[in-house]
């Protein structure tokens, strides 16, 4: 089992979607594609197809492990706060709940069928967000 990726089914039916790439990461994943594809002339035979887009220069997918290694080295490298990869999930859910994207869709893109777990786990709200109840608040007590 070392060195061999191990794919899992989706925990329910919502977790298998399809989702629209927002178009700077459409635009990002076909640069990369090009990178690739000059990393796999270089590597010539030994270059493993394995379909898999986040694979080393060899086209080996990276295990969960190696991927977080090579994020925080990255993070470092571009002297950001090192996080964790699946804080990503936490930040983008919350981003798009708090500038309006619907609870629903958020829920949906997060592949819950239950909107209130995805609120109550994944949701948190932000300083403008804070700023905002407070401000309606305001409204309330003058």
């Amino acid at each position: 089992m070392r060195n061999k990726v191990v794919e899992k089914e989706p925990k329910t039916q919502n977790g298998r979607r399809v989702l629209p790439l927002p178009k700077p990461l459409q635009a990002a994943l076909v640069t990369f594609r090009a990178v690739q594809a000059a990393e796999k002339r270089a590597a010539g035979k030994v270059y493993e197809g394995s379909g898999y887009v986040v694979v080393d220069e060899l086209g080996r997918p990276f295990k969960t492990d190696k991927l977080r290694r090579e994020a925080h080295r990255l993070m470092a490298q571009a002297g950001v706060r090192k996080v964790r990869l699946y804080d990503a999930r936490h930040a983008v859910l919350s981003w798009m709940a708090n500038n309006g994207v619907p609870d629903t869709v958020v829920s949906a893109w997060a592949g819950h069928s239950d909107l209130s777990f995805t609120k109550r786990v994944y949701v948190h709200p932000d300083p403008q967000s804070l700023k905002a109840g407070s401000d309606k608040l305001g409204e309330l007590l003058a």
